[in-house]
């Protein structure tokens, strides 16, 4: 049970301040290094919010505590608690996650409390008795706070977070491998893009602006004149039939870009890039994955065992099963969770046994379980954008 805040001197409250003050500078500093990590990642962050703006991290204290004998350990803490941060934004891409909200950290300090670490209301509470953070310097170190964290020791065992934090948490191991393999398919497309309209002279040489990066079609003596219309359609309409699923996207290519100018045909090209470079795509898409995957695992939750003792057994089975679903609707077309069946144990002993089963579920097999057709969303909507689908 949490602690309720102490009335403190004015000298007091002053060094509090100065502790969230001192935890917004140094936020301010490691901005640089975040935005360059995910630079690296071929990530764009303009329009990326810096993290001091997103996170607040501010000291309490649960009893009247003499803060001048342990100033220079609650530093240290916030060092530590700002390393977390500046780690988990680089994890979930600099994205606001839709399942996770997290925003504030609240050091506690007191004479007569238990080291606590928990989550509640966008918040992680860290709790750190005043005799061991003065005599044995106990603070959590970046490397303890992402072990409890991934462990999901800030959730009570009753949580319906605890259960499935090793699906739901955003910088843990199963939803880093997504983030990582759609990094991957991304950065491959995008090169066999580039080399396409590199190809087919769309792409201008070093040192100037690409027409293409830029959204933009320039005048036609900007390209290969020995090029023709039919060519270019060709190449581009194969290029991308060989990477989007037709069938996930329920429409035929052939028909509505048979008609499309060699302009439209590179915008939307150059569309389709900034769809699959758009890190906010990867994170949309790997949240309606795990909504899906935890549905599917739930409905494999409730298993069925029978015996029936007797002259007639007669028996019939059935199960449904109707769930909110949180995810994009749209998004779940291009989301597959592989399955495998289950079993169902029926053992009657009679004369005449008569059972009906009318449902089996599917379990999902959690590693390599999902299959996420990110290229064909990013067409998708480079084609609503176009306004070729409707």
């Amino acid at each position: 049970m949490m602690t309720q805040p102490v009335n403190v001197s004015k000298k007091t409250e002053d060094l509090l301040a100065s502790f969230q003050q001192y935890g917004y500078e140094l936020l301010k500093k490691q901005n640089k290094e975040v935005r360059d990590a995910l630079r690296r990642r071929h990530i764009n962050t303009e329009d990326l919010t810096d993290i001091e703006e997103i996170y607040t991290i501010y000291c309490r204290l649960s009893s009247l505590t003499p803060l001048e004998e342990i100033k220079e350990q609650i530093l240290q803490q916030i060092d530590e608690v700002i390393s977390f941060i500046k780690d988990f934004q680089i994890g979930v891409l600099g994205q606001y996650n839709t399942l996770f909200h997290f925003y504030e950290v609240e050091i506690i300090i007191g004479k007569n409390i238990r080291q606590l670490f928990k989550f509640e209301s966008s918040k992680l509470l860290i709790q750190i008795p005043y005799l061991r953070l003065r005599f044995l310097n106990a603070r959590l170190s970046c490397q303890n706070i992402k072990n409890l964290w991934n462990q999901g020791k800030h959730f009570d065992k009753t949580s319906p977070f605890y259960k499935y934090w090793w699906l739901f948490n955003p910088i843990g191991e199963f939803r880093s491998n997504l983030r990582r393999m759609l990094l991957l398919a991304r950065d491959k497309k995008v090169l066999g893009l580039d080399k396409l309209l590199s190809e087919y002279g769309f792409v201008e040489q070093r040192g100037r602006k690409s027409q293409f990066l830029n959204d933009e079609i320039g005048d036609r003596s900007n390209f290969k004149h020995d090029l023709a219309g039919l060519q270019v359609h060709a190449a581009i309409l194969a290029f991308l039939k060989s990477t989007v699923n037709e069938e996930k996207l329920r429409s035929n290519l052939d028909q509505i870009l048979k008609d499309q100018d060699e302009a439209t045909l590179v915008h939307l090209l150059a569309l389709f890039k900034k769809n699959l470079t758009d890190p906010s795509q990867i994170e949309e898409i790997v949240s309606t994955g795990i909504l899906i995957l935890k549905e599917v695992m739930e409905e494999e939750e409730s298993k069925v065992h029978i015996k029936m003792l007797g002259f007639v057994n007669v028996g019939n089975y059935h199960r449904i099963d109707v769930a909110l679903s949180l995810s994009s609707g749209y998004l779940k077309q291009y989301i597959e969770v592989i399955p495998r069946k289950t079993a169902i144990n029926a053992t009657l002993f009679g004369l005449v046994n008569v059972y009906t089963i009318d449902d089996i579920t599917v379990k999902s097999n959690f590693h390599g379980s999902l299959h996420l057709n990110f290229e064909t969303v990013a067409l998708e909507r480079a084609l609503k954008e176009l306004r070729l689908l409707s």
